[in-house]
């Protein structure tokens, strides 16, 4: 297994992908739990008096319900309107807790896989007072502390103040400490949310450096997704040499080969009754072109020595059709070669 010291590579694409399909992400639980509580703040920022109100004046039936009636069933009746009045901070919760979480990381579906272990209590206490669980435990203490002391820190004025709030009526008592409660849940939040963002860096930095490959698996990875580099070569190598041959095939129904005369050689084809133009049927350069040369005396083919004019044919695909700038020179030598077969029938 690889050192970590090893891993000095980013990940591919392909190692993202892989980890993700495990379930792998930068992925912060306190990010999660803090975007929860964002919704039972903004829920409670918006509608906090009315729900205040509404908590009241179910208390309020609660308490003045008449002697003697059924006391399950008006439980049941202000459980029911609990329920309806704590809905919107559930969902809220729920709803910020998703959106938190799909933006650190997406929606990843990970393989379900039934570890009996995770399932035994015993094992369940040992993560708890595992050397690991009590510093996450250390942690959160610390975090508490110093949130209630920020808290304290910036509502403490308010607070020395509460007592000369007495002799107001009811009503401007609790829209005071309403608005005071208020400020205090949002500056804890807001500590929180900072406190979350930084393990949110932290989070996607450890990620990064556990899914950091060696060398020799980029190598392996590259040779499995784009192919073995000797491989690819050899295999164009082949294709090279298949269209050679196809190439030379075709040198013996050229009409004339026209050359520099000893670097360059290029097979021209022309048949009045089929073809609009000369095509260019083979071409090569210094062994190749020996090669040319060589089928065309076997085969009878005449060669001409035309240095610009073998350069310019040589800048043209094979297949394809004389350049129209060229017509003149080409239709010069052709008529050469037509003239001399005619004189010689």
């Amino acid at each position: 297994m690889a050192d970590r010291h090893d891993r000095t590579e980013k990940a591919t694409g392909r190692q993202r992908q892989k980890a993700r399909e495990k379930g792998q992400v930068a992925r912060s639980r306190e990010l999660v739990s803090t975007a929860s509580t964002g919704g039972v703040v903004l829920v409670m920022a918006l509608w906090g008096g009315g729900a205040l109100a509404q908590l009241t004046g179910m208390m309020r039936r609660l308490l003045s319900v008449p002697y003697g009636t059924e006391p399950f069933g008006a439980m049941r009746a202000a459980g029911a309107e609990a329920m309806v009045l704590m809905l919107p901070f559930l969902l809220a919760a729920a709803g910020l807790a998703v959106v938190g979480s799909v933006v650190q990381g997406g929606v990843v579906f990970k393989p379900l896989e039934l570890k009996f272990s995770s399932l035994n209590p015993l094992e369940g206490l040992k993560r708890i007072f595992s050397s690991q669980g009590l510093v996450e435990l250390l942690k959160n203490l610390v975090k508490l502390s110093v949130g209630a002391y920020v808290v304290y820190h910036v509502i403490r004025k308010e607070i020395a103040a509460l007592p000369s709030l007495l002799p107001l009526g009811m009503g401007e008592l609790v829209r005071v400490s309403g608005s005071l409660f208020l400020k205090a849940i949002l500056t804890g939040f807001s500590f929180f949310f900072v406190i979350a963002a930084v393990d949110y860096l932290i989070a996607r930095w450890r990620h990064e450096q556990s899914i950091k490959m060696t060398k020799s698996e980029v190598k392996d990875e590259y040779k499995e997704t784009e192919g073995n580099p000797q491989v690819k070569s050899r295999i164009r190598g082949l294709m090279r040499e298949m269209a050679r041959r196809r190439m030379m095939r075709d040198v013996p129904k050229a009409t004339v080969v026209i050359t520099n005369p000893v670097h360059l050689a290029v097979a021209l084809r022309y048949d009045g009754n089929t073809m609009s133009a000369p095509k260019i049927v083979a071409k090569g350069a210094d062994l190749v072109s020996e090669k040319i040369k060589e089928i065309a005396r076997r085969h009878g083919i005449p060669i001409v020595e035309d240095k610009p004019l073998a350069r310019s044919l040589y800048k043209a695909d094979i297949g394809a059709f004389v350049p129209e700038e060229l017509y003149r020179a080409v239709a010069r030598i052709l008529a050469q070669i037509f003239s001399r077969h005619r004189g010689a029938v």
